[in-house]
């Protein structure tokens, strides 16, 4: 077991000495082991599976409306790495997700709980950060080495439970924890490409309010079981905000709420 687990040790220190990268706006150092090459190639084959299974949305208000948001926040976030695309995809769900390299959709669902552009930039901003910080190559990297630390408890050790706890420890104890601060730094880059692309950050604020500790967190579907939620999440937009403020007040363009919507459950 010994002699395993040190020939291991060089494979993850090289990997964690060599494999790190800077994140965008946030200026965090990540881990990364994949190429963005084979994230954006990734991307590219998710993004054709699901236009294969949901339609594009028809709806010529929403679309013109994520064309305006989607092109002033790509603006902001300044990362010519990708072919962006944004696309309104017909589902009622309020969903919404960016694959690696670019590919931004939002289900046509959550325009019922949409007041106006700003609302709409906190979304696609959330979704761009996590394309630019590149937290899918990250989670993989992450999910490389606890594959590692399996392989090394299952080369010294036949016990299936011990290896089960490993997976159950490291899931809890790591992944999950780690899954969120993604999100918790998703929120924050957003916040401030909103600001950067003229929209008012406040409107995030606005935004997540609506679905606060009083709401039941299906409200969101899977787009929320994944992200922190209630005053968790409205503490760390407000610790951020003043910074936002700051970006907001040096954009050219203010655009404030944007354009306003008519019909919104929100209202």
């Amino acid at each position: 077991m010994k002699r395993k687990m040190v020939m291991l040790l060089p494979i993850v220190v090289v990997a964690t000495l060599t494999g790190c990268r800077t994140v965008p706006v946030s200026g965090r150092t990540q881990l990364m082991l994949s190429s963005e090459d084979y994230e954006i190639g990734l991307g590219e084959e998710a993004y054709g599976e699901y236009k294969q299974k949901l339609r594009a949305s028809v709806n010529q208000t929403h679309n013109q409306a994520l064309r305006r948001v989607g092109e002033a926040v790509r603006g902001a976030a300044s990362y010519d790495r990708y072919t962006w695309e944004f696309v309104v995809l017909d589902n009622p769900e309020p969903n919404a997700f960016c694959l690696p390299g670019g590919k931004v959709a939002v289900y046509s669902g959550i325009f019922d709980y949409l007041s106006n552009d700003a609302e709409l930039a906190c979304v696609v901003a959330h979704e761009v950060a996590h394309a630019i910080a590149r937290h899918g190559g990250e989670r993989m990297s992450w999910a490389q080495l606890q594959t590692l630390g399996m392989y090394g408890i299952l080369s010294g050790t036949k016990s299936e439970g011990i290896a089960a706890l490993y997976g159950l420890t490291t899931d809890v104890g790591v992944m999950l924890p780690f899954s969120r601060s993604n999100e918790t730094e998703a929120d924050r880059i957003g916040l401030i490409l909103m600001a950067r692309a003229g929209y008012n950050p406040q409107a995030a604020l606005a935004f997540w309010r609506k679905f606060g500790s009083d709401k039941p967190q299906s409200a969101l579907g899977s787009w929320l079981s994944t992200h922190p939620g209630g005053t968790a999440r409205i503490q760390d937009l407000e610790a951020a905000m003043p910074d936002a403020m700051n970006e907001y007040q040096a954009a050219r363009n203010k655009k404030d709420l944007g354009t306003l919507y008519t019909t919104s459950r929100s209202r």
